[in-house]
């Protein structure tokens, strides 16, 4: 016989679907009323072992619909030049990167306005996936200027971070870089790539890096809403 609490035993078997993930995340556990009658235990053990589970970031409650399973989240500091395979490496966060697609192609009307570039300029067009443990977190869509980058070789990028790669290849430098974010609502194809239902808010992130005033490098990243977090520290000195 266990000589834990039972709603500590209530607890811990429902850890154990979570992190099977046989409840998954951001999906409705079982209702107190049900949690009674499968386990065969009073209403106060199943809401002890729920706070319990709500006090360890794990679940969260809407009131009058339930309790859902809190998805795992990823921090991301704004402190400094970041890349996510970089980040995700530095905290030892086993991570991968698949390229999709990697064309020459010449930019779009629109396109060629944001770069200020002519539309006969051949680009770079890679687009990438990068994921964290079993998730995956963001697409990633960069364009790099051919008359900068000959040679792009895809096998490669899905080995180093895309920073690395043309710092060894090419010796860039990139001396400053502008970022905007915009929450979106991701359309069917990126639903599909992040495995997410078109209700969950993403995050597009547009980043224009600069080698010497010439912009080398501009990329689109739609980031999951429900995996990251964005984290700036602001000093007043």
């Amino acid at each position: 016989m266990s000589n834990l609490p039972l709603y500590q035993e209530l607890h811990d078997h429902i850890l154990q679907y979570i992190n099977s993930h046989e409840y998954p995340e951001n999906g409705l556990l079982p209702s107190e009323r049900d949690m009674c009658q499968m386990y065969k235990v009073s209403r106060s053990t199943v809401r002890q072992a729920l706070a319990l589970l709500e006090e360890e970031h794990l679940v969260y409650t809407i009131h009058g619909i339930g309790t859902f399973v809190k998805p795992k989240m990823f921090e991301q500091s704004l402190s400094q030049f970041y890349t996510f395979t970089d980040d995700l490496k530095n905290k030892n966060i086993s991570f991968h990167s698949h390229v999709i697609s990697c064309e020459l192609t010449t930019p779009s009307r629109g396109l060629a306005l944001k770069l200020g570039a002519d539309r006969k300029e051949l680009y770079h067009r890679l687009v990438r996936l990068c994921s964290a443990r079993d998730y995956p977190l963001v697409i990633e869509t960069t364009y790099l200027p051919k008359n900068r980058f000959v040679h792009i070789d895809a096998e490669t990028v899905e080995r180093l971070s895309l920073y690395d790669y043309l710092n060894e290849k090419y010796g860039l430098k990139v001396d400053r870089a502008t970022e905007t974010f915009v929450p979106i609502l991701p359309d069917s194809e990126q639903c599909e790539l992040l495995k997410i239902s078109s209700r969950i808010p993403c995050i597009l992130l547009e980043r224009f890096s600069y080698e010497e005033d010439c912009l080398v490098e501009y990329t689109s990243s739609v980031v999951r809403g429900d995996k990251y977090v964005f984290k700036i520290e602001l000093n007043n000195h």
